[in-house]
């Protein structure tokens, strides 16, 4: 037979060592329960932004400064959680990566600490690094992510492109709930959508993240292909093709109905 304590805290009650190791063990097994099988990636957070320093406002846009919202990632078996950071920019017109940087763990007699680390890189991610998006900003414009639609998620300048963050999920790394909610709502909005993707239109809305088994059997059945890993590109682009392949059958519908009968 097994017993589940939970330590209670109460006026008068003495301290005892093993109540505080309870609360020390549980959420780290909690963890390693619930994501056993996930892959590394994103959990939660990690909104980039860019604001131009006040101080250099009026020497015509000379520099500005990058913030990584406070966030979550699942690494290497441990839930990591990173506080916001920020870092200078300069690097105007270059394609930039931001990247979080994680170090190996580095133990003490009181704590096991691993360092992290806000990177910008003119290449891909390397080993001990997840990307939070990438783009090229032009001088004195501000980094957009007020999408329109999936296609307005990748841009040559100024945008937020996030189509290649690495989302930690069951089975494998999977993409942004942010463009599976805005595949889902494109497709949504279709009055004549099929029921495969209205069944995962909802899916996407009601269930972040997405498996990437799931995701890759959809794409597979949707479009005729054979099932196979896909690139975050590859992914991103089947989606395009599906969400849009939509939009013209309603526009196309709109211009050969007739009047309006009441």
């Amino acid at each position: 037979m097994q017993n589940f304590a939970e330590p209670l805290f109460g006026k008068g009650r003495v301290l005892k060592k093993e109540s505080l190791e309870a609360l020390r063990d549980f959420p780290g097994r909690l963890a390693k329960l619930a994501f056993s099988d996930w892959r590394d990636g994103i959990l939660f957070g990690f909104d980039i932004s860019y604001a131009q320093e006040e101080k250099e406002a009026a020497k015509e846009a000379a520099g500005g400064v990058l913030e990584a919202c406070a966030g979550a990632v699942w690494y290497q078996g441990q839930v990591v959680l990173a506080d916001t950071q920020r870092i200078p920019f300069r690097a105007y017109e270059q394609q930039i990566t931001v990247c979080l940087r994680l170090y190996p763990v580095v133990s003490s007699e009181d704590f096991s600490v691993r360092p992290l680390e806000l990177r910008l890189k003119n290449g891909e991610p390397g080993n001990g690094e997840l990307e939070l998006g990438r783009f090229r900003l032009s001088r004195g414009a501000r980094l957009r992510k007020d999408y329109k639609d999936l296609r307005d998620c990748r841009t040559a300048y100024n945008t937020l492109d996030i189509t290649q963050v690495p989302y930690a999920g069951a089975g494998g790394v999977t993409v942004s709930p942010v463009l599976l909610r805005m595949f889902a709502r494109m497709v949504l909005e279709h009055g004549d959508a099929a029921d495969m993707d209205v069944q995962f239109a909802f899916l996407c809305l009601n269930h972040p993240p997405v498996s990437r088994e799931c995701l890759l059997w959809y794409l597979s059945r949707r479009i005729g292909e054979p099932y196979r890993e896909l690139t975050h590109s590859e992914i991103y682009e089947r989606l395009i093709r599906i969400a849009e392949a939509g939009n013209r059958r309603m526009r196309h519908a709109k211009r050969t109905e007739g009047p309006a009968v009441f």
